[in-house]
C-alpha cells in the first residue's frame, strides 16, 4: 500500500541548472583533470581485481543456486553436479539418501526417518554454509589486498571524464576508458567525456523528491521504505538527501537525547508508541566530495541565503571520503521542509561562501506531509507488528 498523494505530483528526470549556480569552483579544474589521469590507472587495476574475483562470484551464485534446490528439495540440480569434484559428489550423495528416506518414510511412515532426514538436512546446510564462508573469505582477502585501489574507484564510478586528461594519461596506460576516449562523442555509453575541466560542472541534473511508502520488510528482515528522498547533480558532486523516521533503540537513547526526541514530537503533533524504540523525523545526507573544489573548510546544509544560512547541519571538508551524516531534526526545521522551502549545500571558507549547490524542492511539500501523517498516524502500528517488543 502507497501512502496517498495528490494527483498533481510532477516527476521530472533532469532539469538544468545553470540559472541557479555560481560558477564552476576555484579548484575544479585542477580536480577534474587529476581525476580523469588517476582514473585510467584505477580502472585498469579494477579490471584485474574483476577477473580475479568473477570465478569467486561465479561459485558464490552457485551455491546460491544450490542452497534454493535444497530448501524446496529440487533434484532437477543433481544432473549438473560434477561428481569427481568432493563439494559437487557430497550434495548429490545427499539428494541420493534425502529421496531414499522420503521414499521409505511414505511406506513406513516411521517417525525415526524423519528425524534422519531433518538432521542430513541441516549437515548439508552446514556443509553449503562453510563452503560459502570460504569463498567469501577469498573475496574479502582480494578485496583487502587492493583496499586502496577499490577505495579510489568510488571517485571514478559513474564520473564525468575531462577527454584530453584521459588520452594522456593513456599514452602510458590502457584499458576500456582508454578505447572509449579515443571514439567520437557519444560512441559510448558507459563513460561520460567533456573536452574541457570547467565544462564538468556544466553536466547538472536533479530529480524531485520521492513518493514515500509505508514502513516494510526488505528481503534480509531490514525496514525499509517509510523516506522521501532527493537527488542533485553538479558536474561529479552527487548529493542526496533524506527525510525519514530516525528509529534507536532505547536502550541506545541518553536521557537528553530522549528529551529531545519527545520535545520534537509534541511540536509538530507526531505520536508514536513502541515500548523498545524512540522516534524523531531525521534526516540523512550524502555528498561525492572527499576533497575541497575551492580551498573549503567546512560544508553546510541550510535553509536561506549562504551568508545567513538556517543550518540544518555542519561539516568538516577534506575528509578524504564523501560527506556522509544522519541526524535528528528540530521541529522548525521540519515545518520548513514540509513547507516546501528548499535547501542548499554550500562550501565555506574561513567562514564565507565558496559555491553553493541547490538541492531543488520539487515534491517537497508534498511528499513531506504524506510522511509526517504516516509518521503521526500510521508508523508506530506497522512497527510493533515488524519488531515485536522485547519481553
Amino acid at each position: 500500500m502507497r501512502l496517498t498523494l495528490p494527483a498533481a505530483t510532477m516527476l521530472i528526470a533532469a532539469f538544468p541548472l545553470s540559472a541557479q549556480l555560481v560558477e564552476a569552483p576555484a579548484n575544479l579544474a585542477t580536480v577534474e583533470i587529476n581525476r580523469s589521469r588517476q582514473c585510467v590507472t584505477t580502472l585498469a587495476e579494477i579490471a584485474v581485481i574483476d577477473e580475479i574475483l568473477r570465478p569467486i562470484a561465479i561459485q558464490s551464485q552457485r551455491f546460491t543456486t544450490i542452497a534454493r534446490a535444497i530448501a524446496i528439495e529440487d533434484a532437477s540440480i543433481v544432473p549438473s553436479l560434477n561428481t569427481s569434484d568432493p563439494f559437487d559428489s557430497a550434495i548429490a550423495d545427499w539428494f541420493a539418501t534425502d529421496e531414499l528416506m522420503a521414499r521409505r518414510f511414505i511406506e513406513t511412515q516411521a517417525p525415526v526417518l524423519q528425524e534422519q532426514r531433518t538432521t542430513g538436512r541441516e549437515a548439508i546446510k552446514i556443509f553449503l554454509t562453510d563452503a560459502a564462508l570460504a569463498v567469501q573469505a577469498r573475496a574479502d582477502s582480494v578485496l583487502a589486498e587492493n583496499e586502496n585501489t577499490v577505495t579510489q574507484a568510488a571517485s571514478c564510478d559513474g564520473a564525468i571524464f575531462v577527454r584530453p586528461a584521459v588520452l594522456e594519461a593513456c599514452e602510458t596506460g590502457s584499458g576500456e576508458i582508454c578505447i572509449a576516449a579515443a571514439q567520437p562523442p557519444a560512441a559510448t555509453d558507459r563513460f561520460r567525456f567533456v573536452d574541457a575541466p570547467e565544462s564538468v560542472w556544466d553536466v547538472q541534473e536533479f530529480r524531485p523528491w520521492t513518493d514515500p511508502t509505508t514502513i516494510q520488510l526488505g528481503p534480509t528482515g531490514q525496514l525499509e521504505g517509510a523516506r522521501t528522498v532527493a537527488f542533485t547533480r553538479v558536474g561529479n558532486v552527487v548529493v542526496t538527501v533524506a527525510f525519514s523516521p530516525l528509529l534507536r533503540d532505547v536502550s541506545d537513547v541518553t536521557p537528553a537525547e530522549r528529551f529531545s526526541f519527545d520535545q520534537t514530537n509534541q511540536a509538530l503533533g507526531l505520536s508514536f508508541n513502541h515500548p523498545s524504540i524512540l522516534f524523531a523525523p531525521g534526516f540523512a545526507i550524502r555528498a561525492a566530495l572527499p576533497e575541497p573544489l575551492a580551498g573549503e573548510d567546512e560544508y553546510v546544509i541550510h535553509f536561506g541565503d549562504p551568508t545567513e544560512p538556517d543550518a540544518l547541519w555542519t561539516g568538516p571538508a577534506s575528509t578524504g571520503s564523501p560527506m556522509e551524516a544522519s541526524i535528528p531534526l528540530e521541529a522548525t526545521h521540519v515545518i520548513r521542509l514540509r513547507e516546501g522551502h528548499p535547501l542548499s549545500l554550500t562550501a565555506m571558507r574561513d567562514g564565507e561562501s565558496e559555491y553553493s549547490i541547490p538541492l531543488y524542492s520539487t515534491n517537497q511539500a508534498i511528499a513531506m506531509q504524506a510522511l509526517l501523517s504516516y509518521m503521526s498516524n500510521q508508523l508506530s502500528v506497522d512497527l510493533n507488528e515488524f519488531v515485536k517488543p522485547v519481553g
